[in-house]
């Protein structure tokens, strides 16, 4: 007699229509499937059990779960999440169906759980022979209490088509135990605890760095719902869509930007949210080893400045790609510099933006290597700039050349703190003569003796009087070379930007901790009264404000650090059509039928 036909083979051609006995009429839509699954006879005792046709796992209702791709193949939720891309261009929104080969579109960001279950499979499973006991009565509400994952809401639809590729997976938990408490504002380390295909392409065990990103809260939290949860992507666009808009801009021009530089950078993956905790974080790739252990390492004078001219190229490339990109960095100190694998240096952009907070709320301007340019310095001690972010003329690449320099010096003798010191001990002109002199001592009679008068320029106190950071390049690398080799000199149109983020001036460095703020001579409009006193005009492209949580209500304050005490009331909703002042307030009425009143005493 014919052997009888697996239920495997039965199922190899999954997709098409199953023939019915003639005479059975055929209704439509998923009565005709549920009276198809009704007709159906069980499988035979003997027969094979359904198993995924990929890794050839037998299929289940709990862990190895049939699921539909859209060309009509079933595979099991692990074999999907592993495929590869369909195409470069389609990294993070298809595949290709190992069956049929057919490209079909299918979302990483909500994994495998948005493909429907293969019910009609799941009928024909066997049952099992000795049945799991009953549950108690605690396992049952357990299960029962747990919310169901909840789609995506359709209007962070579009803000998820931007930032699908820098979403991390939920399952990629580099964060392995959240800090108690508000999260620090420097930085937690941590490693990716599986393989990332497209677009992060990272290995498992992968250190990274995160940086706690601040989103505003307005009002109470709202209460989860009893029987669905918000999934893990919703909940990133959610605190992404909480943030500024300077701030979103600013996030994805990072993970783009090192995406384009990943010779140069660090790479930054992109946002990630705990199963439980509601902290956003900036998630980077981190190389353990850093600059600052090769000043303690002692060789020839020939190794040393060999090392020396090889690290500084690299600086100077790192410059100047970002440079490219439309990004300056503000402040700078010799940890944010690490080594691959390969023992190239790479800039730490998460390392930059810590060290970033750590200068906006006054805690590390002075100490520990932080080393910002005369001009910044200024910018941030002077309250009327922060407030009115009119920054034309002051924000330029110039400030970095300055940070090149500083470099340069910690390079060459070693001593970080003399590059930091312009403005601890004595005046500028007695540090500029110490640091010549260090220089000379250790320069002179060697390659790289151009280098001492180049360092000198990019040290000017005058930042027009600075050179271009390519020019520091050609001079190191001419140290090196020999004449006529002009054709390696960088392109003059690297870095033909004519405006410039700033990442100290920018919105992400501004989220600091109240924790942080340890001294007064920095003004912190992210953290401190500012915020209160702003209005949706104050939301800029450097983003010092959030002008989408102005409309709560409440008393400030106490007067702190020369910023007033206000009384605020709920903005208005409709153009303004008339102001008054009277009794040390100011009343302003609008279209929207209210009148608010603003207090205008100390």
């Amino acid at each position: 007699p014919p052997r009888a036909r697996s239920i495997n083979e039965l199922l190899r051609v999954a997709g098409r229509p199953r023939l019915l006995p003639r005479g059975t009429l055929c209704p439509s839509g998923s009565r005709a499937e549920a009276t198809a699954m009704a007709s159906a006879a069980p499988p035979p005792p003997d027969a094979e059990p359904p198993e995924c046709p990929v890794c050839l796992s037998p299929f289940d209702a709990a862990s190895v779960v049939p699921r539909v791709l859209p060309c009509g193949h079933s595979l099991c939720g692990s074999c999907i999440s592993s495929l590869p891309p369909a195409s470069a261009s389609a990294a993070a929104s298809s595949l290709r169906c190992p069956l049929c080969s057919q490209c079909v579109p299918f979302s990483r960001a909500l994994g495998p759980s948005s493909l429907p279950k293969n019910l009609a499979l799941l009928s024909l499973l066997p049952s099992l022979p000795n049945p799991s006991p009953p549950r108690t009565a605690g396992a049952a509400s357990a299960s029962a209490a747990r919310p169901l994952p909840l789609p995506l809401h359709a209007a962070h639809s579009r803000l998820l088509a931007r930032f699908r590729h820098a979403i991390l997976p939920e399952s990629a938990s580099p964060l392995h135990s959240s800090p108690p408490g508000h999260p620090p504002a420097g930085l937690a380390l941590g490693s990716i605890a599986c393989d990332l295909g497209a677009p992060w392409f990272c290995s498992r065990g992968h250190p990274v760095s995160l940086l706690p990103i601040d989103a505003p809260v307005s009002g109470a939290p709202l209460q989860e719902p009893a029987f669905y949860r918000p999934s893990h992507a919703a909940r990133v666009i959610a605190a992404i869509d909480a943030l500024s808009s300077a701030a979103r801009e600013e996030m994805l021009d990072l993970v783009a930007a090192s995406t384009r530089l990943a010779r140069r950078v660090c790479g930054v993956y992109g946002a990630w949210m705990g199963p439980e905790a509601a902290t956003l974080w900036l998630v980077s790739e981190r190389h353990t080893p850093g600059v600052p252990p090769l000043l303690n390492e002692r060789s020839d004078e020939l190794e040393t400045v060999a090392r020396i001219g090889a690290v500084g190229m690299e600086v100077c490339e790192a410059l100047m790609g970002l440079h490219g990109e439309g990004m300056v960095l503000g402040c700078l100190r010799l940890d944010c510099f690490r080594l691959d694998h390969f023992g190239r240096c790479l800039l730490d952009l998460n390392e930059v933006l810590a060290l970033c907070r750590g200068v906006r709320a006054g805690v590390c301007l002075s100490m520990d290597g932080a080393l910002v340019a005369p001009e910044m310095t200024a910018i941030l001690r002077d309250a009327t700039w922060m407030r009115s972010h009119d920054f034309d003329g002051l924000i330029g690449r110039n400030s970095d050349v300055w940070l090149l320099g500083c470099i340069l010096v910690a390079l060459v003798t070693g001593d970080e703190r003399l590059a930091a010191g312009w403005n601890t001990d004595g005046s500028y002109d007695d540090w500029q003569k110490e640091v010549l002199a260090r220089l000379d001592a250790a320069l002179v009679g060697t390659q790289l003796e151009p280098l001492v008068a180049t360092t000198a320029l990019c040290l000017s106190y005058e930042p027009e009087s600075r050179p271009e950071i390519a020019d520091v390049w050609k001079c190191i690398r001419g140290s090196q070379m020999k004449p006529g080799a002009d054709a390696l000199a960088p392109a003059d149109d690297i870095v033909a930007q004519k405006s410039f983020r700033c990442l100290l001036l920018g919105e992400l460095s501004s989220m600091c901790s109240a924790q942080a703020a340890e001294s007064d001579d920095i003004v912190q409009p992210s953290q401190d009264s500012d915020d209160k006193n702003s209005t949706p005009d104050d939301e800029s492209n450097c983003g010092f404000s959030n002008g989408e949580s102005v409309c709560t209500a409440g008393t400030d304050e106490p007067q702190r650090n020369g910023v007033f005490k206000s009384s605020t009331l709920l903005a208005h909703r409709d153009c303004v059509t008339g102001l008054a002042i009277g009794g040390g307030f100011l009343f302003s009425s609008s279209y929207d039928k209210t009148i608010n009143v603003w207090s205008l005493q100390v």
